[in-house]
């Protein structure tokens, strides 16, 4: 008789476990050899690097197997000293501490969606050059592997103009090197536009990010993580929900421009999941 229990119990535990294991990550190297690999588990990455044509990703294919649409929330922010800090306000530079509140509140609501969700950040890789190229090349790999994979990156603008923000505050960053995508653009600004009219505050939309340099890491420049990216999925943005300090000044902090951005996290959210629903994925959004 226990024998029989067991082998129910087992039988049980294949059905129920094989439904709740987690996804495999297949590094794709179609037969090449690749020169550098960084990060670890599921956001290791192989790629190779000259300098050379530098927002194209020579990189290992990250191939998912899920029946889940899957959303990248990148943080990309550093330490401040460190290469990328973000904006500052009296002083204090806030970039990370944004990016990862808006990181853990868009993962909530996607995950909470049906969405499976990755969250690389550059600590995961080193807050240098060299971490750059693995985090940037990680997001890359994950597009080519994937078909309509959304990633999306969330956070503040600085406030002092230059040539290549000459209007800082809410604006999408979107690809200049591939081919735009303006229904997934078009989508997502209606979704957003409702929160922009509440607050006040002015939205730019869509726009290119770059151009006016050749010198890669440079602010003129293409952004490396969307033009990588955007070579094999172009359903990739850096979102600027405004300057940091008009964050600041309607939330009363940082920290509190998690309860007060709030609805644009859910109309983003609603954005990307629509879009998924538009790509033939089921989920309990879709009408």
């Amino acid at each position: 008789m226990k024998g029989r229990v067991f082998a129910f119990l087992g039988a049980v535990c294949l059905l129920g476990c094989a439904t709740n294991s987690p996804p495999v990550f297949t590094l794709d190297k179609a037969g090449r050899d690749y020169q550098f690999r960084a990060g670890e588990g599921d956001y290791r990455v192989a790629f190779n690097y000259t300098g050379k044509n530098w927002t194209h990703a020579d990189v290992a294919a990250i191939s998912i197997d899920i029946d889940k649409p899957i959303a990248i929330l990148p943080q990309q922010y550093t330490q401040p000293g460190k290469m990328m800090p973000g904006a500052a306000v009296n002083g204090e530079n806030i970039g990370k501490q944004w990016n990862r509140i808006t990181q853990q509140e868009l993962a909530r609501r996607l995950t909470e969606k049906g969405f499976f969700v990755l969250t690389p950040s550059i600590q995961m890789y080193g807050e240098d050059l060299n971490g750059y190229q693995g985090f940037e090349h990680f997001i890359a790999g994950v597009h080519k592997g994937n078909a309509h994979v959304q990633t999306v990156l969330l956070t503040a603008d600085a406030h002092i103009a230059n040539q290549q923000n000459p209007l800082p505050g809410a604006q999408m960053l979107v690809t200049g090197t591939q081919p735009r995508n303006p229904d997934w653009e078009a989508l997502m600004q209606a979704q957003i536009a409702p929160f922009y009219k509440s607050v006040g505050l002015g939205n730019r939309g869509a726009r290119v990010r770059g151009g006016h340099s050749d010198v890669e890491g440079s602010s003129a420049a293409w952004h490396p993580l969307i033009e990588r990216a955007a070579e094999y999925g172009n359903t990739v943005t850096i979102m600027e929900v405004g300057r940091a300090i008009d964050i600041v000044e309607q939330a009363g902090s940082i920290e509190a421009g998690r309860q007060w951005a709030a609805p644009l996290f859910d109309a983003v959210a609603a954005a990307m999941t629509l879009w998924a629903c538009q790509k033939g994925y089921v989920l309990e959004d879709c009408q």
